[in-house]
Protein backbone atom coordinates (compact mmCIF):
# COMPACT_ATOMS: atom_id res chain seq x y z
CA UNK A 1 0.00 0.00 0.00
CA UNK A 2 1.64 3.50 -1.43
CA UNK A 3 1.86 6.01 2.07
CA UNK A 4 0.42 9.55 2.01
CA UNK A 5 2.05 12.33 1.57
CA UNK A 6 1.58 15.14 3.51
CA UNK A 7 2.26 19.15 3.27
CA UNK A 8 1.49 21.62 5.91
CA UNK A 9 0.22 24.91 6.26
CA UNK A 10 1.40 26.74 9.10
CA UNK A 11 -0.30 30.79 9.82
CA UNK A 12 -0.53 32.46 12.78
CA UNK A 13 -1.91 36.32 13.30
CA UNK A 14 0.17 38.20 15.53
CA UNK A 15 -1.25 37.01 19.40
CA UNK A 16 -0.16 39.21 22.13
CA UNK A 17 -2.50 37.09 24.42
CA UNK A 18 -0.21 34.26 23.74
CA UNK A 19 -3.14 31.91 23.60
CA UNK A 20 -3.01 30.84 20.10
CA UNK A 21 -1.04 28.26 18.95
CA UNK A 22 2.25 29.65 17.51
CA UNK A 23 3.26 27.86 14.00
CA UNK A 24 5.83 25.59 15.73
CA UNK A 25 3.49 24.17 18.21
CA UNK A 26 0.63 23.94 15.60
CA UNK A 27 3.41 21.48 13.48
CA UNK A 28 4.44 19.44 16.53
CA UNK A 29 0.77 18.92 16.70
CA UNK A 30 0.49 18.06 12.95
CA UNK A 31 3.61 16.02 13.17
CA UNK A 32 2.10 13.71 16.22
CA UNK A 33 -1.45 13.54 14.34
CA UNK A 34 0.31 12.26 10.78
CA UNK A 35 2.69 9.36 12.66
CA UNK A 36 -0.74 8.13 14.38
CA UNK A 37 -2.51 7.92 10.62
CA UNK A 38 0.98 6.18 9.00
CA UNK A 39 1.40 9.09 6.87
CA UNK A 40 4.71 10.55 5.80
CA UNK A 41 5.86 14.13 5.63
CA UNK A 42 6.84 15.67 2.84
CA UNK A 43 10.63 16.60 2.60
CA UNK A 44 10.08 20.73 2.18
CA UNK A 45 9.66 22.92 5.08
CA UNK A 46 5.80 23.96 5.01
CA UNK A 47 4.40 26.69 4.19
CA UNK A 48 4.42 29.12 6.82
CA UNK A 49 2.85 32.58 6.87
CA UNK A 50 3.93 34.04 10.72
CA UNK A 51 2.42 37.57 11.53
CA UNK A 52 -0.26 37.31 8.76
CA UNK A 53 -3.97 37.32 9.40
CA UNK A 54 -6.44 35.60 7.44
CA UNK A 55 -9.50 37.85 7.92
CA UNK A 56 -10.70 39.98 5.23
CA UNK A 57 -9.42 43.06 6.97
CA UNK A 58 -5.75 41.76 6.60
CA UNK A 59 -3.32 44.44 4.77
CA UNK A 60 -0.58 42.48 4.77
CA UNK A 61 -0.26 39.77 1.52
CA UNK A 62 0.21 35.78 2.83
CA UNK A 63 3.45 34.96 0.96
CA UNK A 64 3.24 31.25 1.37
CA UNK A 65 -0.49 30.67 1.04
CA UNK A 66 0.24 32.17 -2.33
CA UNK A 67 2.81 29.91 -3.13
CA UNK A 68 0.34 26.87 -1.64
CA UNK A 69 -2.22 28.34 -4.51
CA UNK A 70 0.05 28.53 -7.23
CA UNK A 71 1.50 25.20 -6.81
CA UNK A 72 -2.23 23.43 -6.94
CA UNK A 73 -2.68 25.56 -9.87
CA UNK A 74 0.62 24.64 -11.60
CA UNK A 75 0.03 21.23 -10.22
CA UNK A 76 3.31 21.19 -8.59
CA UNK A 77 2.06 20.13 -4.84
CA UNK A 78 3.42 17.22 -4.72
CA UNK A 79 1.60 15.50 -1.62
CA UNK A 80 -1.94 13.41 -0.84
CA UNK A 81 -3.03 15.54 1.56
CA UNK A 82 -2.77 18.97 2.46
CA UNK A 83 -2.66 19.45 6.81
CA UNK A 84 -3.69 22.08 8.35
CA UNK A 85 -4.27 22.59 12.59
CA UNK A 86 -8.11 24.06 12.01
CA UNK A 87 -9.68 25.32 9.24
CA UNK A 88 -9.12 29.30 9.99
CA UNK A 89 -4.98 28.41 9.66
CA UNK A 90 -6.01 28.16 6.00
CA UNK A 91 -8.52 31.33 5.66
CA UNK A 92 -11.11 33.43 7.41
CA UNK A 93 -12.22 34.43 3.68
CA UNK A 94 -15.35 32.37 2.35
CA UNK A 95 -14.45 33.20 -1.13
CA UNK A 96 -10.39 32.48 -0.73
CA UNK A 97 -11.03 29.30 1.20
CA UNK A 98 -13.72 27.82 -1.69
CA UNK A 99 -11.15 28.64 -4.31
CA UNK A 100 -8.42 26.13 -2.09
CA UNK A 101 -11.05 24.10 -1.52
CA UNK A 102 -12.01 23.67 -5.21
CA UNK A 103 -8.33 23.74 -6.49
CA UNK A 104 -7.70 20.62 -3.88
CA UNK A 105 -10.45 18.79 -5.11
CA UNK A 106 -9.38 19.34 -8.64
CA UNK A 107 -5.97 17.89 -8.14
CA UNK A 108 -7.08 14.98 -5.72
CA UNK A 109 -5.78 16.56 -2.89
CA UNK A 110 -7.33 15.77 0.77
CA UNK A 111 -7.75 18.09 3.56
CA UNK A 112 -6.08 16.80 7.32
CA UNK A 113 -7.82 19.16 9.87
CA UNK A 114 -5.17 18.29 13.09
CA UNK A 115 -8.07 19.69 15.49
CA UNK A 116 -11.07 17.84 14.34
CA UNK A 117 -9.11 14.71 14.10
CA UNK A 118 -10.43 14.47 10.39
CA UNK A 119 -9.40 13.79 6.74
CA UNK A 120 -11.68 15.60 4.61
CA UNK A 121 -12.14 14.82 0.46
CA UNK A 122 -13.10 17.90 -1.27
CA UNK A 123 -14.59 15.81 -3.69
CA UNK A 124 -17.18 14.41 -1.17
CA UNK A 125 -20.52 16.81 -1.45
CA UNK A 126 -20.89 15.86 3.00
CA UNK A 127 -16.91 16.48 3.40
CA UNK A 128 -17.20 19.72 1.31
CA UNK A 129 -20.47 21.21 3.21
CA UNK A 130 -18.16 20.78 6.32
CA UNK A 131 -15.68 22.68 4.95
CA UNK A 132 -17.28 25.37 3.85
CA UNK A 133 -19.45 25.79 7.19
CA UNK A 134 -16.33 26.17 9.11
CA UNK A 135 -15.13 29.08 6.51
CA UNK A 136 -18.44 30.78 6.99
CA UNK A 137 -18.03 30.70 10.87
CA UNK A 138 -14.23 31.60 11.03
CA UNK A 139 -15.16 34.75 8.31
CA UNK A 140 -18.39 35.62 10.87
CA UNK A 141 -15.99 35.53 13.93
CA UNK A 142 -13.65 37.46 11.88
CA UNK A 143 -16.17 40.13 11.42
CA UNK A 144 -17.49 40.26 14.46
CA UNK A 145 -13.57 41.21 15.90
CA UNK A 146 -13.46 43.40 13.46
CA UNK A 147 -16.71 45.55 14.26
CA UNK A 148 -15.47 45.24 17.83
CA UNK A 149 -12.32 46.76 17.26
CA UNK A 150 -14.41 50.00 15.17
CA UNK A 151 -16.27 50.05 18.10
CA UNK A 152 -13.76 50.12 20.77
CA UNK A 153 -11.93 53.05 18.30
CA UNK A 154 -14.53 55.43 18.22
CA UNK A 155 -15.42 55.02 21.95
CA UNK A 156 -11.97 56.13 22.68
CA UNK A 157 -12.15 58.70 20.48
CA UNK A 158 -15.77 60.15 21.71
CA UNK A 159 -14.28 59.63 24.93
CA UNK A 160 -11.10 62.33 23.98
CA UNK A 161 -8.28 59.73 24.12
CA UNK A 162 -5.29 59.28 21.79
CA UNK A 163 -4.62 56.66 19.07
CA UNK A 164 -1.96 56.17 16.66
CA UNK A 165 1.76 58.05 16.88
CA UNK A 166 2.13 60.27 18.84
CA UNK A 167 1.10 64.37 17.52
CA UNK A 168 3.80 66.35 17.33
CA UNK A 169 4.23 69.18 19.73
CA UNK A 170 2.70 66.91 22.55
CA UNK A 171 4.66 64.55 25.02
CA UNK A 172 2.76 61.12 26.38
CA UNK A 173 3.40 60.15 30.18
CA UNK A 174 3.24 56.52 30.98
CA UNK A 175 3.22 54.67 34.32
CA UNK A 176 6.70 53.34 34.60
CA UNK A 177 5.70 50.31 35.90
CA UNK A 178 2.03 49.30 33.45
CA UNK A 179 2.81 51.49 30.76
CA UNK A 180 -0.68 52.68 31.09
CA UNK A 181 -0.78 56.10 29.66
CA UNK A 182 -0.87 58.84 32.31
CA UNK A 183 -2.49 62.08 30.28
CA UNK A 184 -0.83 63.88 27.27
CA UNK A 185 0.99 67.25 27.83
CA UNK A 186 2.91 70.23 26.13
CA UNK A 187 6.12 69.08 24.90
CA UNK A 188 8.17 72.15 26.28
CA UNK A 189 9.93 72.56 23.01
CA UNK A 190 7.74 71.72 20.39
CA UNK A 191 4.61 73.03 21.59
CA UNK A 192 5.68 76.22 21.46
CA UNK A 193 6.57 76.31 17.93
CA UNK A 194 3.21 75.13 17.47
CA UNK A 195 1.69 78.30 19.15
CA UNK A 196 4.32 80.35 17.19
CA UNK A 197 3.37 79.18 14.20
CA UNK A 198 -0.45 80.02 14.34
CA UNK A 199 0.15 83.47 16.13
CA UNK A 200 2.50 84.39 13.08
CA UNK A 201 -0.11 82.95 10.12
CA UNK A 202 -2.87 84.99 12.35
CA UNK A 203 -0.70 88.04 11.86
CA UNK A 204 -0.60 87.82 8.55
CA UNK A 205 2.81 86.01 7.64
CA UNK A 206 3.05 83.65 4.59
CA UNK A 207 3.75 80.06 4.96
CA UNK A 208 6.82 80.20 2.60
CA UNK A 209 8.09 82.80 5.38
CA UNK A 210 7.42 80.68 8.33
CA UNK A 211 9.21 77.71 6.74
CA UNK A 212 12.02 79.40 6.04
CA UNK A 213 12.30 81.01 9.39
CA UNK A 214 12.67 77.34 11.11
CA UNK A 215 14.75 76.32 8.52
CA UNK A 216 17.20 79.09 9.43
CA UNK A 217 17.01 79.03 12.91
CA UNK A 218 17.36 75.33 12.57
CA UNK A 219 14.30 74.08 14.40
CA UNK A 220 13.83 70.06 14.06
CA UNK A 221 11.44 69.41 11.67
CA UNK A 222 7.71 67.14 11.68
CA UNK A 223 7.68 63.46 11.34
CA UNK A 224 7.62 63.51 7.73
CA UNK A 225 4.44 62.88 6.05
CA UNK A 226 2.69 61.60 2.96
CA UNK A 227 1.18 64.98 2.23
CA UNK A 228 5.28 66.64 2.87
CA UNK A 229 6.19 64.20 0.05
CA UNK A 230 8.45 63.11 2.58
CA UNK A 231 10.62 65.88 2.51
CA UNK A 232 13.71 64.98 4.80
CA UNK A 233 15.50 68.28 4.73
CA UNK A 234 13.69 71.03 6.96
CA UNK A 235 9.88 72.61 6.96
CA UNK A 236 8.20 73.63 3.77
CA UNK A 237 4.92 75.80 3.48
CA UNK A 238 2.28 72.46 3.16
CA UNK A 239 4.25 71.29 6.24
CA UNK A 240 3.39 74.61 8.35
CA UNK A 241 -0.39 74.65 7.08
CA UNK A 242 -1.24 71.07 7.56
CA UNK A 243 0.33 71.10 10.93
CA UNK A 244 -2.11 73.79 11.67
CA UNK A 245 -5.15 72.29 10.30
CA UNK A 246 -5.02 69.77 12.82
CA UNK A 247 -7.57 69.72 15.28
CA UNK A 248 -6.03 68.16 17.78
CA UNK A 249 -4.04 71.52 18.28
CA UNK A 250 -7.61 72.96 19.47
CA UNK A 251 -7.91 69.96 22.01
CA UNK A 252 -9.97 68.15 19.87
CA UNK A 253 -10.48 64.79 18.97
CA UNK A 254 -11.22 63.93 15.49
CA UNK A 255 -12.25 60.86 13.97
CA UNK A 256 -12.34 59.87 10.47
CA UNK A 257 -11.73 63.57 9.55
CA UNK A 258 -14.89 64.27 11.95
CA UNK A 259 -14.59 66.43 15.37
CA UNK A 260 -16.32 63.87 18.18
CA UNK A 261 -15.69 65.79 21.25
CA UNK A 262 -13.02 66.92 23.55
CA UNK A 263 -9.85 65.72 23.38
CA UNK A 264 -7.91 64.27 26.79
CA UNK A 265 -5.04 67.12 26.10
CA UNK A 266 -4.46 70.95 26.67
CA UNK A 267 -5.43 72.81 23.60
CA UNK A 268 -2.35 74.70 22.02
CA UNK A 269 -4.43 76.84 20.33
CA UNK A 270 -8.04 78.04 21.31
CA UNK A 271 -10.55 76.23 19.47
CA UNK A 272 -12.10 80.30 18.37
CA UNK A 273 -8.51 81.12 17.67
CA UNK A 274 -7.96 77.64 15.68
CA UNK A 275 -11.98 77.89 13.77
CA UNK A 276 -10.32 81.32 12.67
CA UNK A 277 -7.35 79.79 11.50
CA UNK A 278 -9.05 77.72 9.42
CA UNK A 279 -10.27 80.57 7.43
CA UNK A 280 -7.69 82.44 7.31
CA UNK A 281 -5.32 79.83 5.55
CA UNK A 282 -8.21 78.08 3.66
CA UNK A 283 -11.09 80.90 3.02
CA UNK A 284 -14.12 80.09 0.70
CA UNK A 285 -13.36 82.41 -1.93
CA UNK A 286 -10.09 81.25 -2.64
CA UNK A 287 -9.54 78.91 -5.65
CA UNK A 288 -8.31 75.59 -4.19
CA UNK A 289 -5.48 75.63 -6.73
CA UNK A 290 -3.52 77.74 -8.57
CA UNK A 291 -3.74 75.79 -11.79
CA UNK A 292 -5.41 78.73 -13.23
CA UNK A 293 -3.71 79.66 -15.60
CA UNK A 294 -1.57 76.69 -15.60
CA UNK A 295 1.24 76.70 -18.57
CA UNK A 296 3.13 73.47 -17.19
CA UNK A 297 1.86 69.85 -15.93
CA UNK A 298 4.00 69.61 -13.07
CA UNK A 299 5.00 73.17 -12.11
CA UNK A 300 5.03 73.30 -8.49
CA UNK A 301 4.06 69.37 -7.62
CA UNK A 302 7.42 67.51 -8.76
CA UNK A 303 9.54 67.55 -5.86
CA UNK A 304 13.62 67.32 -5.78
CA UNK A 305 15.03 64.39 -4.48
CA UNK A 306 17.87 66.02 -2.78
CA UNK A 307 16.02 68.58 -0.80
CA UNK A 308 12.56 67.96 -1.56
CA UNK A 309 11.84 71.39 -2.68
CA UNK A 310 9.09 71.91 -5.64
CA UNK A 311 10.16 72.52 -9.38
CA UNK A 312 9.52 75.19 -11.10
CA UNK A 313 10.37 75.33 -15.11
CA UNK A 314 13.05 77.32 -16.72
CA UNK A 315 14.97 77.17 -20.54
CA UNK A 316 18.22 74.76 -20.65
CA UNK A 317 20.26 75.27 -24.34
CA UNK A 318 20.25 72.91 -26.71
CA UNK A 319 23.34 72.41 -27.54
CA UNK A 320 26.00 74.68 -29.23
CA UNK A 321 24.92 78.08 -31.32
CA UNK A 322 24.72 77.04 -34.97
CA UNK A 323 25.87 79.86 -37.68
CA UNK A 324 23.59 80.46 -40.90
CA UNK A 325 25.35 80.54 -44.54
CA UNK A 326 26.82 83.41 -43.99
CA UNK A 327 28.38 82.69 -41.14
CA UNK A 328 26.18 84.69 -38.78
CA UNK A 329 24.65 83.19 -35.62
CA UNK A 330 21.28 81.92 -35.27
CA UNK A 331 18.98 82.54 -32.33
CA UNK A 332 20.33 80.02 -29.82
CA UNK A 333 17.83 76.32 -29.51
CA UNK A 334 16.19 75.84 -26.49
CA UNK A 335 13.83 73.86 -24.56
CA UNK A 336 11.53 73.92 -21.06
CA UNK A 337 12.81 71.83 -18.10
CA UNK A 338 11.75 71.09 -14.66
CA UNK A 339 14.34 72.74 -12.24
CA UNK A 340 14.91 72.37 -8.12
CA UNK A 341 14.53 75.79 -6.68
CA UNK A 342 15.19 74.43 -2.95
CA UNK A 343 13.88 74.40 0.12
CA UNK A 344 13.01 77.46 1.85
CA UNK A 345 16.37 78.89 4.38
CA UNK A 346 17.55 75.26 4.25
CA UNK A 347 20.22 74.07 1.83
CA UNK A 348 20.66 70.91 0.48
CA UNK A 349 22.84 67.89 2.00
CA UNK A 350 25.48 69.10 -0.60
CA UNK A 351 25.42 73.04 0.86
CA UNK A 352 22.93 74.37 -2.19
CA UNK A 353 20.63 75.69 -2.30
CA UNK A 354 18.47 74.75 -5.27
CA UNK A 355 19.45 73.43 -8.78
CA UNK A 356 20.06 69.75 -7.33
CA UNK A 357 18.50 68.18 -10.50
CA UNK A 358 16.72 68.95 -13.54
CA UNK A 359 14.93 67.09 -16.16
CA UNK A 360 13.31 67.65 -19.49
CA UNK A 361 9.99 68.99 -19.71
CA UNK A 362 8.14 66.91 -22.23
CA UNK A 363 10.37 63.82 -20.48
CA UNK A 364 8.92 64.45 -16.65
CA UNK A 365 5.59 64.75 -18.12
CA UNK A 366 5.50 61.73 -20.32
CA UNK A 367 7.03 59.70 -16.86
CA UNK A 368 4.72 60.60 -14.66
CA UNK A 369 1.31 60.94 -17.03
CA UNK A 370 2.40 56.42 -17.54
CA UNK A 371 3.47 56.01 -14.07
CA UNK A 372 -0.40 58.15 -12.77
CA UNK A 373 -2.47 56.68 -15.60
CA UNK A 374 -1.06 52.76 -14.52
CA UNK A 375 -1.83 53.14 -11.21
CA UNK A 376 -5.26 54.27 -11.38
CA UNK A 377 -6.33 51.95 -13.14
CA UNK A 378 -4.86 49.38 -11.28
CA UNK A 379 -8.20 47.21 -9.25
CA UNK A 380 -6.90 47.75 -5.59
CA UNK A 381 -6.60 51.99 -6.40
CA UNK A 382 -8.91 52.64 -4.39
CA UNK A 383 -8.24 50.58 -1.69
CA UNK A 384 -5.00 51.82 -1.48
CA UNK A 385 -5.54 55.40 -2.28
CA UNK A 386 -6.20 58.78 0.79
CA UNK A 387 -5.04 59.40 4.05
CA UNK A 388 -3.29 56.49 5.97
CA UNK A 389 -5.08 54.93 9.06
CA UNK A 390 -5.56 51.20 9.80
CA UNK A 391 -8.74 51.05 10.97
CA UNK A 392 -9.80 52.63 7.50
CA UNK A 393 -7.42 50.87 5.23
CA UNK A 394 -8.90 47.55 6.52
CA UNK A 395 -12.39 48.51 5.38
CA UNK A 396 -11.52 50.07 2.26
CA UNK A 397 -9.41 46.47 1.42
CA UNK A 398 -12.76 44.45 2.58
CA UNK A 399 -14.84 46.51 0.50
CA UNK A 400 -12.36 46.19 -2.33
CA UNK A 401 -12.39 41.93 -1.58
CA UNK A 402 -16.50 42.47 -1.02
CA UNK A 403 -16.50 43.95 -5.18
CA UNK A 404 -14.18 41.63 -6.61
CA UNK A 405 -15.94 38.49 -5.03
CA UNK A 406 -19.30 39.67 -6.63
CA UNK A 407 -17.80 40.53 -10.18
CA UNK A 408 -15.89 37.01 -10.35
CA UNK A 409 -19.04 35.90 -9.36
CA UNK A 410 -20.62 37.36 -12.23
CA UNK A 411 -17.91 36.00 -14.52
CA UNK A 412 -18.72 32.44 -13.24
CA UNK A 413 -22.56 32.70 -13.81
CA UNK A 414 -21.74 34.33 -17.29
CA UNK A 415 -19.48 31.63 -18.07
CA UNK A 416 -22.07 28.77 -17.25
CA UNK A 417 -24.62 30.85 -18.80
CA UNK A 418 -23.10 30.68 -22.27
CA UNK A 419 -22.12 27.36 -21.58
CA UNK A 420 -25.39 26.22 -21.08
CA UNK A 421 -27.73 28.63 -23.17
CA UNK A 422 -29.31 29.93 -19.74
CA UNK A 423 -29.27 33.58 -20.18
CA UNK A 424 -32.13 34.33 -17.87
CA UNK A 425 -30.01 32.94 -15.22
CA UNK A 426 -27.67 35.48 -16.10
CA UNK A 427 -30.05 38.37 -16.36
CA UNK A 428 -31.78 37.63 -12.99
CA UNK A 429 -28.27 37.25 -11.06
CA UNK A 430 -26.77 40.67 -12.58
CA UNK A 431 -30.27 42.32 -11.70
CA UNK A 432 -29.38 40.70 -8.04
CA UNK A 433 -25.58 41.59 -7.93
CA UNK A 434 -24.33 44.53 -9.72
CA UNK A 435 -26.82 46.75 -7.45
CA UNK A 436 -24.58 45.91 -4.57
CA UNK A 437 -21.24 45.60 -6.30
CA UNK A 438 -22.46 50.01 -6.59
CA UNK A 439 -23.13 49.70 -3.37
CA UNK A 440 -19.49 49.02 -2.31
CA UNK A 441 -18.33 50.97 -4.63
CA UNK A 442 -19.93 54.15 -3.05
CA UNK A 443 -19.11 53.34 -0.13
CA UNK A 444 -15.07 52.63 -1.15
CA UNK A 445 -14.97 55.96 -2.84
CA UNK A 446 -16.71 57.72 0.11
CA UNK A 447 -13.91 55.87 2.50
CA UNK A 448 -10.72 56.89 -0.12
CA UNK A 449 -11.39 60.37 0.12
CA UNK A 450 -9.90 60.98 -3.28
CA UNK A 451 -11.17 63.81 -5.35
CA UNK A 452 -14.09 63.85 -7.10
CA UNK A 453 -12.30 64.27 -10.71
CA UNK A 454 -10.18 61.56 -9.86
CA UNK A 455 -13.40 59.21 -9.06
CA UNK A 456 -15.31 60.87 -12.85
CA UNK A 457 -12.52 59.47 -14.54
CA UNK A 458 -12.53 56.12 -13.17
CA UNK A 459 -16.08 55.40 -13.81
CA UNK A 460 -17.08 53.54 -16.93
CA UNK A 461 -13.41 52.99 -18.03
CA UNK A 462 -11.53 54.57 -20.96
CA UNK A 463 -9.11 56.08 -17.84
CA UNK A 464 -6.55 57.12 -20.95
CA UNK A 465 -9.33 58.58 -23.02
CA UNK A 466 -10.44 60.18 -20.50
CA UNK A 467 -7.41 62.05 -19.75
CA UNK A 468 -6.83 63.31 -23.03
CA UNK A 469 -9.91 65.12 -23.03
CA UNK A 470 -9.22 66.84 -19.73
CA UNK A 471 -7.13 70.61 -20.25
CA UNK A 472 -4.38 71.49 -18.29
CA UNK A 473 -5.62 72.39 -14.73
CA UNK A 474 -7.28 69.51 -14.53
CA UNK A 475 -4.65 67.25 -15.47
CA UNK A 476 -2.69 68.90 -12.76
CA UNK A 477 -5.62 68.56 -10.32
CA UNK A 478 -5.60 64.40 -10.77
CA UNK A 479 -1.86 64.62 -10.34
CA UNK A 480 -1.71 66.27 -7.19
CA UNK A 481 -4.68 64.00 -5.96
CA UNK A 482 -3.06 60.92 -6.49
CA UNK A 483 1.18 61.45 -6.69
CA UNK A 484 3.72 63.71 -5.74
CA UNK A 485 6.67 62.76 -8.17
CA UNK A 486 10.36 63.19 -6.89
CA UNK A 487 12.59 63.87 -9.01
CA UNK A 488 15.87 62.08 -8.34
CA UNK A 489 19.84 62.75 -9.71
CA UNK A 490 20.75 61.07 -12.65
CA UNK A 491 21.87 57.90 -12.32
CA UNK A 492 25.21 55.76 -13.51
CA UNK A 493 25.17 54.63 -17.07
CA UNK A 494 22.77 57.35 -18.24
CA UNK A 495 24.77 60.68 -18.83
CA UNK A 496 24.41 61.35 -22.89
CA UNK A 497 21.22 59.67 -23.34
CA UNK A 498 18.14 60.58 -24.54
CA UNK A 499 14.37 59.98 -24.28
CA UNK A 500 12.84 59.78 -20.96
CA UNK A 501 14.50 57.85 -17.73
CA UNK A 502 12.06 56.18 -15.69
CA UNK A 503 14.44 55.39 -12.87
CA UNK A 504 14.99 58.90 -11.99
CA UNK A 505 11.32 59.68 -11.22
CA UNK A 506 10.18 58.33 -7.40
CA UNK A 507 6.45 58.08 -7.53
CA UNK A 508 5.10 58.88 -4.11
CA UNK A 509 1.74 57.80 -3.85
CA UNK A 510 -0.89 59.67 -1.72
Amino acid sequence: MTTMIVREYLRVSKDRSQTGKSPDQQHQENVSSVQRQGWQLHTDAPYRDTDRSASRYATKVREDFKRLIADLEADTFDADILAIWESSRGSRRVGEWVDLVDLCKERGVRIWVTTHSRLYDPANARDRRSLLEDAVDAEYESDKTSERIRRNVRAAAEKGKPHGKNVYGYLRVYDARTRELIRVEEHPEQGPIVKEAAARVLAGESFYGIAKDFNERGIPSRRPTRVEHRARYGWTPPAVKQMLSMAAYAGKREYRGEIVGDAIWPALIPYESWQKLQSVMSPPERRRTNDWPAKHLLAGIAVCGVCGGPMRVGKQNAGSRKLDADGNPLPRQSYSTYVCVGVPGRPGPDGKRGFHVAMREEHLDSVVTELLLKRVQRPDFLATVGDRDDDRDAERRALLEEINGYQAYLDKVRADAAEKLHFELLLDQEARIEPKIRIAETKLEKLSAVDPLVLSILAGGAVRQKWETLDLAARRRVVRGVMVPRVNRIGTGWQGKKGPNYDRVEPVWL
